[in-house]
């Protein structure tokens, strides 16, 4: 490999790296820490965004996976937005002030969240979700517990034995649980196995377990199932949910509020 080549290629190198470290950077600094000319930095610059690895913004760039992560997550989110607010906002009345309660990671959950932190009530919430408790955190109201454990790649929350290990030593009143998929012969899906595993404990652990999700989920099995019908004291989804698929589910005991 030619040794301009070979440069060029250890360059980009350190650019990932650096854009990997921070949000973003200007095009001047990573010029300056790399005792290049702007011009060469932008010349880097479109290579790894030809490769994915680079994002541009105003100035500069930013790391890609980042922004792809965040965007995934806000895209999901918004997916039954109208919904799934209504949802939460029903979920609430499950609530009883001072109570402790689960909530699981989710953009259901999340929802359920914000309508908990403009209420003056009362609460201990417990969380593995970085985003969920990024809502709550400065609530007076609000006593969270932040569940321990490792950060998961790609997902804003936390995961594995150190967050299992915490969750069996709390009892909640009620625990709050979305899913992917919720189905009357098999019960309750979560998306992958670290996430069944906690809202496994999770529901373990409460006195109440109550499934929250739009009417899409209902009907199908998910990934990994961590509940089966009978471990699920209600489910919270909303009017557009198909009668046959209602029937199937309360035929097997299930109570569904829909709203």
């Amino acid at each position: 490999m030619p040794r301009s080549s070979a440069d060029g290629q250890k360059r980009r190198l350190i650019l990932a790296k650096l854009l990997e470290d921070h949000e973003n950077v200007s095009t001047s600094e990573l010029a300056s820490q790399l005792d290049v000319s702007e011009m060469t930095v932008r010349r880097d610059l479109k290579q790894l965004q030809k490769e994915g690895i680079a994002l541009p913004c105003y100035g500069g760039a930013m790391v890609a996976r980042r922004i792809t992560f965040e965007f995934d997550f806000e895209e999901h989110r918004r997916s039954h937005l109208v919904e799934k607010q209504r949802i939460g906002k029903a979920a609430v009345e499950e609530i009883e002030p001072g109570q402790t309660i689960f909530l699981d990671t989710g953009t259901t959950t999340l929802e359920l969240a914000r309508v908990l932190a403009n209420l003056s009530m009362e609460l201990t919430v417990v969380t593995a979700s970085l985003v969920i408790a990024s809502e709550l955190w400065a609530r007076g109201n609000t006593r969270l517990q932040l569940l321990g454990g490792q950060v998961r790649g790609g997902n804003p929350d936390l995961a594995g034995p150190l967050t299992e290990l915490m969750l069996e030593k709390i009892t909640a009143d009620v625990a709050f649980l979305g899913s992917d998929g919720v189905s009357a012969s098999r019960g309750s899906f979560a998306g992958d196995l670290e996430t069944a595993r906690i809202a496994e404990r999770m529901v373990a652990c409460a006195d109440r377990a109550v499934v929250v999700c739009d009417s899409s989920k209902l009907g199908r099995n998910g990934p990994v199932r961590y509940a089966v019908l009978s471990d699920i004291d209600l489910l919270i989804t909303d009017k557009k949910v198909n009668r046959n698929v209602a029937r199937q589910l309360t035929s097997r005991g299930l109570k569904i509020k829909k709203v």
